[in-house]
């Protein structure tokens, strides 16, 4: 290899490398920060209605807010974004237009709270598998993570 060349190929896999992910279950995306995408595994059954729930966390490392604005898969209808209301009782997880990311602090979409609502699911959701799902940030951009299906996380992953 031409010594020359080195800083140049250096230099072009440090720019590849910023939108790839972190590790196998974390990713980065400009500030924002995706840890852990995942989904409960549910029944082989599928009727036209059949939906689940898509958990991750989303730190921003940057020093301006950033918003979740949406999500899709090939393998569902629609994802709708699902904030937990905490004010009502018992709290209830109501659709939202987007997600805020706060400058420096993180959102958990987590079980009981905020949440992914993957809708008319296409197959099932067998444990073990994953599929991609796109997120798309108000300033970060797009990035596609792998959503892997498993029973219930509990706070072990986070």
């Amino acid at each position: 290899m031409n010594p020359k060349r080195l800083p140049s190929l250096l230099a072009m896999l440090i720019l590849i490398g910023g939108s790839l992910p972190a590790s196998g279950h974390g990713y980065r995306l400009g500030n924002i920060k995706i840890v852990h995408p995942w989904i409960m595994s549910i029944a082989p059954s599928l009727t036209h209605d059949t939906s689940g729930a898509g958990y991750l966390v989303l730190r921003n490392t940057g020093d301006k807010p950033d918003k979740l604005l949406s999500a899709s898969t090939a393998i569902a209808s629609k994802v709708e974004l699902r904030f937990s209301d905490k004010t009502s009782h018992p709290p209830i997880a109501r659709q939202t237009n987007a997600i805020e990311i706060p400058a420096g602090g993180e959102v958990r979409l987590q079980p009981g709270g905020s949440h992914l609502m993957l809708m008319g699911l296409k197959q099932p959701l067998k444990e073990g598998r994953h599929f991609p799902v796109v997120l798309h940030f108000e300033h970060s951009g797009a990035m596609a993570v792998d959503m892997f299906v498993q029973p219930n996380a509990g706070d072990s992953i986070y």
